[in-house]
């Protein structure tokens, strides 16, 4: 058996050397970017931890009264924060859904955010006062929630463990129309969250109204 390191005039041992030494330079560039993408995964998924963390206390301006109030996720299992509209359609078909969960899960906490920029809060309150939503309705000022958790449409449900990691995100059900879906993301986590298993679908599809973000979406343009 030859070696391809030892000088030869043989030409097949010429060749083996040649081939030999030009792959070896590129090992050492394969190697580094196996090492590159390992640590640019975890610095995306410490990323997006800290986006649900740095949330905590979870805490805004009540829509109706002005006031302060701040949600404790840690008195229960988890909290479900879902992004709602005043006009939107998609939003609206979700209400008796979201209503109908409140009300099952009690040791779950819920919170309505209204971001929308075009919606102002006179324009809004009616729409929520008629809804009469079991749990409080955070006014969005700047969209600074909506960004912090990148939502981007109305309805967007998130579920927040009592540690402040996003266990779910996404749509509340797989349909703008909730009468019309055959399968309901939101109902199915918080089923697997009640029975502390895995949540099998951690992310769905989310349908519905852009959340409008005003300025910010002039900017983005």
């Amino acid at each position: 058996m030859y070696n391809p390191f030892v000088k030869s005039n043989d030409p097949q041992h010429v060749t083996a050397t040649i081939c030999c030494t030009y792959k070896r330079p590129w090992w050492p560039y394969i190697q580094f970017m196996k090492k590159l993408f390992i640590l640019l995964s975890f610095v995306f998924q410490a990323q997006y931890v800290f986006s649900a963390t740095s949330l905590l206390p979870l805490k805004g301006q009540d829509l109706f009264s002005s006031k302060s109030i701040e949600i404790d996720l840690k008195q229960k299992k988890g909290v479900v924060v879902v992004f709602l509209s005043a006009k939107c359609p998609c939003s609206n078909s979700h209400i008796t859904e979201i209503k109908n969960l409140a009300s099952e899960y009690p040791d779950v906490s819920f919170v309505a955010i209204h971001s929308n920029a075009d919606e102002s809060v006179e324009f809004s309150k009616p729409y929520f006062e008629k809804m009469a939503l079991p749990f409080p309705v955070i006014q969005d000022h700047n969209t600074e929630i909506a960004d912090r958790l990148q939502a981007f449409k109305t309805p967007h449900a998130f579920i927040l463990s009592n540690q402040g990691d996003i266990i779910y995100q996404g749509g509340v059900s797989n349909s703008k129309d909730c009468s019309k879906a055959d399968k309901l993301f939101l109902r199915e986590a918080l089923v697997d969250l009640q029975s502390g298993q895995k949540i099998r679908t951690p992310e769905g599809r989310t349908l519905g109204c852009s959340i409008a973000r005003g300025e910010k979406n002039e900017k983005s343009n």
